[in-house]
């Protein structure tokens, strides 16, 4: 159970919520809406205890289970810790198996009565393992795994080697494998293929304990929500039923609240024009004017808020200097991490002005495959060539290149010499013009992907790396990032998991991954696209 009273947050001294009240019960499944940057991630964190609130109170009941938006690396319980230990560690049973594990190494490695010390202490820590439920909890901690997507060999990858994507899913799997009294999630479908996304809306269907929910994914909000809590200027406001029925019932009330102030503005009118004419003339009809206007100052403070037009997200990639005819090019490039072989002998020939796809199911090394085209990471096997004039940018995927301490325009300083008139009116185009001073680390999910793609926009880069751009964007501003991919004349390598953003771009060729394989994009090509 969580209660907040008279609730206010804010980001970067920005107000985000006032005066708020919610009530989330066991049984309870409501998603929480709201444009790019209105504060529905922080509100999650606050209700999570992760930060406290500007005003109100929060109270809560039970154990709460969070997961963040972002795949920043966690706090692990160490530094070779497992997807395995790191999903048991929620029960502390990662770490005994961890325990477990040095002191059969210790076993093996020792001799007499330091071996005999290390066969008692096994023997203590097995015990105690069991008693904890330990081998039953390591079948159920792996069937959560399989069911978001994390394979056998990820299961004994160290987290720390994993790539945003993959910690994700380990996250996911941590927070619904503990034994949970509510659940606040926040974008949870991020890097889950179709089979895991069904399986997902099974589980948050049959899930006992109370839901709030942030996600763009919206089939999954119609399926696993039974209520919407919908951020408006500044307030909540609660719908009964699915998300499609909340579309329907908003648009019902602002057209109720738009009815009702244009009558109050014609009474409104209609008082004043009274108070004019009663002015100045007998001491009887001033005291009527004065009487009026007291009425007419009520009427005014209690006008119905209808909300401001909402701006959309322009997008524009400027026409960058051509490169030449072969912008990058990678040749015998294999990566391996520890025993865990990602690929080997994988080439990339790009034409210029092409957009490649690569594709490829969960773990099989397309971030990885990205970020060594992008020069970030390091092949263990290979070469990476840029071409002449090849100037290229890369979109991570979990928002690495963003420094949380620099503020919004600074970023945009970074990679452009453009004078800063020019630079804010980019970031207005990206509705950040009201963050300009503001740490990018206060920024919400889908406002960081907005000012990472501003960073490519002044950056003028004629090769484009797009790691999964469309996570965390609202519908319009994902229609204007493609529109703005369609005009652009310069090369586009994407990863991507939206197969109707991929649909509409229509790639030219397609590299398959792990194998590296090289085809023409067609349309039977979206199946996988929607399985990555």
């Amino acid at each position: 159970m969580i209660i907040a009273k008279s609730l206010a947050v804010e980001a970067g001294g920005r107000p985000l919520l006032e005066e708020a009240d919610l009530a989330l019960y066991s049984g309870d499944k409501v998603g929480l809406v709201g444009r790019n940057g209105a504060g529905k991630t922080t509100l999650l964190r606050t209700l999570a205890g992760l930060r406290p609130p500007a005003a109100g109170t929060v109270a809560s009941s039970g154990v709460i289970g969070y997961l963040s938006q972002e795949a920043a690396l966690p706090e692990l319980e160490h530094p070779q810790a497992t997807a395995l230990e790191r999903i048991l560690s929620v029960h502390r049973i990662g770490v005994l198996q961890r325990q477990m594990e040095e002191t059969r190494r210790r076993m093996a490695a020792t001799s007499g009565a330091e071996r005999d010390r290390a066969i008692r202490r096994f023997a203590r820590l097995e015990a105690e393992f069991e008693v904890a439920g330990g081998y039953r909890a390591e079948a159920e901690a792996r069937r959560f795994a399989a069911a978001v997507g994390i394979g056998e060999a990820e299961m004994a990858q160290p987290v720390a080697t994993m790539s945003g994507g993959q910690r994700r899913r380990v996250e996911l799997a941590r927070v619904l494998f503990a034994e949970t009294d509510a659940l606040l999630l926040d974008e949870p479908t991020n890097h889950l293929d179709l089979d895991a996304k069904a399986w997902l809306v099974g589980y948050l269907v049959d899930y006992p304990g109370a839901l709030l929910m942030v996600s763009h994914d919206l089939p999954l909000l119609d399926a696993a929500i039974t209520s919407v809590l919908a951020f408006e200027d500044g307030a909540l406001e609660h719908y009964r039923g699915t998300y499609s029925h909340y579309l329907e019932e908003g648009e019902k009330r602002r057209e109720q609240r738009r009815r009702q102030r244009r009558h109050q503005e014609e009474k409104l009118a209609h008082m004043e024009a009274t108070i004019r004419r009663f002015k100045g003339k007998t001491e009887k009809m001033a005291r009527k004017a004065t009487t009026m206007e007291t009425r007419a100052e009520r009427l005014r403070a209690g006008m119905v808020e209808v909300g401001r037009a909402r701006r959309g997200v322009a997008v524009s990639f400027p026409q960058p200097e051509p490169s030449g005819r072969v912008p990058l090019e990678g040749i015998g490039l294999a990566k391996a991490y520890g025993d865990n072989v990602v690929f080997v002998d994988v080439g990339v020939h790009l034409q210029r002005g092409e957009r490649l796809l690569i594709l490829g199911l969960n773990g099989a090394g397309k971030t990885t495959l990205l970020r060594i085209l992008a020069g970030v990471e390091a092949p263990d096997l290979g070469t990476v060539t840029r071409g002449h004039k090849a100037a290229v940018g890369y979109y991570a995927q979990e928002h690495e290149g963003i420094v949380p301490e620099a503020t919004v325009l600074q970023h945009l300083q970074a990679v452009s010499a453009e004078p800063e008139r020019v630079l804010r009116a980019v970031l207005g185009h990206f509705l950040l013009a009201d963050r300009i001073d503001q740490p990018a680390g206060t920024l919400s999910g889908g406002e960081k992907t907005k000012l990472a793609l501003a960073v490519l926009v002044v950056g003028r880069h004629n090769v484009l790396l797009l790691d999964e751009p469309t996570n965390n964007l609202d519908p319009q501003a994902k229609g204007a990032l493609l529109a703005a991919l369609r005009a652009y004349r310069g090369t586009v390598v994407l990863v991507s998991h939206d197969a109707d953003f991929v649909a509409d771009l229509a790639p030219d060729r397609a590299v398959l991954m792990p194998e590296g394989e090289t085809a023409y994009f067609d349309e039977s090509l979206l199946e996988l696209v929607a399985l990555a």
